[in-house]
């Protein structure tokens, strides 16, 4: 296929996914906030639905477009089982099928650890990753059905936080931060980031994060309000640590998962300060993370193929040409939340929202120093005294094709959304 097909087909998928959601999302606003109620109710489809899923369709389809030739049948099909899973998770209303589907999407990349990844620790990371999902998921199966019988109803939609005990509430909120992961329940994210295959690192990073703020935002939404303000603290202040141990990170996955468990902590706190008219920069932020980290990822994959190395120190020798190290720049400033990103507007309007949060307002201020400044730091080094020369064979294609549209998004997508 040429790079004129290429982009031709990944205009095309774009445009026929994207005309199909603003179609199912116009039709939401004359209905309920909570948004549009189908099949009798099994299946919602509002805002976070609209973003997650656009999230796992642009993710999953230019991964499995670009890279198909790369990976192998069973890897493709077992990625395609756990974007199937996602996107119904991200749009159904019942609680049981939420919890059965929330968690068959994490199982297919579980199984690729174990089974596909190359490095030598990949058993302890698929057993790290088995914890994260076994300690947590049976007691949250218990609380479902729990509410389930006490509001006399299977529907997220139809729960009422009067029906039950407070604490029930916050119990289950803490069992979808582990799924996140926000601190200090992070510890399993970089050691599983280090060990999968690229590709299922894009996954993770991409929307699998975003999981436990989907469970967060059905189940226990009306807790952000007084009751959770020193926990969220404690992760703010986290966060800025994380960047902090992300500069001293030489190996690249580890390094941009710290970035993510940093980055992560921002839609929980657009949830204090936002209302329900502007809590969807919330979920529209998620979608400018997701897209932002797979680009990311994307690149590292492409330069280990070149260097066969992990480190940041020997992957600058694998930046061969002009096009490369453009994209290179464009793909570590959109984790700067750099303008035009979909980050950068969304941050913006969370700042607006936060003024009269004096606490809110001193994170900002070392969130955005910080935020912006690890990044920056590694494109120096990345580009200061590299030695490269022009070339570009045809297996650069691919990554390069991947790479440049997932760009597009990241730098334009706030535009087209």
């Amino acid at each position: 296929m040429s790079v004129i097909q290429y982009y031709s087909f990944s205009f095309f998928l774009s445009t026929c996914v994207f005309s199909f959601f603003l179609l199912c999302y116009n039709c939401t606003m004359g209905n309920e906030s909570y948004g549009v109620l189908l099949s009798n109710n099994y299946f919602i489809f509002d805002s976070l639905s609209f973003y997650l899923i656009s999230l796992v369709i642009i993710l999953g389809a230019y991964s499995l477009l670009f890279f198909s030739s790369y990976l192998e049948f069973a890897t493709i099909y077992f990625l395609i089982l756990s974007l199937v899973f996602s996107v119904i998770a991200f749009c159904i209303n019942h609680s049981i099928l939420f919890w059965c589907f929330y968690e068959l999407s994490m199982l297919p990349l579980l199984y690729l650890i174990f089974c596909y990844s190359p490095y030598s620790e990949r058993f302890l990371a698929g057993w790290y990753f088995v914890c994260y999902i076994l300690v947590t998921s049976l007691p949250l199966l218990l609380i479902i059905i729990y509410l389930s019988a006490v509001n006399e109803s299977l529907f997220f939609s139809e729960w009422s936080q009067c029906n039950a005990s407070l604490w029930l509430f916050i119990i289950l909120m803490f069992i979808f931060f582990t799924k996140v992961p926000l601190a200090p329940f992070h510890t399993w994210l970089p050691i599983v980031h280090a060990e999968a295959t690229s590709i299922v690192s894009i996954f993770l990073s991409g929307y699998i994060m975003k999981l436990g703020i989907l469970g967060v935002y059905r189940c226990c939404y009306f807790l952000f309000n007084n009751y959770l303000v020193v926990y969220l603290f404690f992760c703010c202040i986290i966060s800025i640590f994380f960047f902090i141990t992300a500069a001293n990170e030489l190996d690249g996955k580890r390094w941009l998962a710290f970035l993510s468990l940093s980055h992560i902590v921002v839609p929980f706190l657009s949830f204090f300060v936002s209302d329900w008219s502007t809590i969807n920069f919330s979920f529209l932020y998620c979608l400018g993370h997701g897209i932002s980290a797979g680009l990311v990822f994307g690149l590292l994959w492409y330069l280990y193929e070149l260097s066969n190395s992990r480190s940041w120190v020997l992957l600058k020798s694998s930046i061969g040409s002009k096009i490369i190290m453009i994209v290179t720049i464009l793909s570590l400033l959109s984790l700067c939340s750099f303008p035009t990103t979909i980050q950068f507007f969304c941050e913006v309007s969370l700042i607006k929202f936060s003024v009269g949060y004096y606490l809110y307002i001193l994170f900002w201020c070392f969130y955005l120093f910080f935020g912006g400044l690890v990044p920056l730091i590694l494109c120096g080094h990345v580009l200061i005294r590299s030695e490269w020369s022009e070339s570009l064979n045809n297996d650069s294609y691919s990554y390069l094709n991947f790479l440049i549209v997932l760009c597009l998004w990241c730098y334009l997508g706030f535009f087209l959304l």
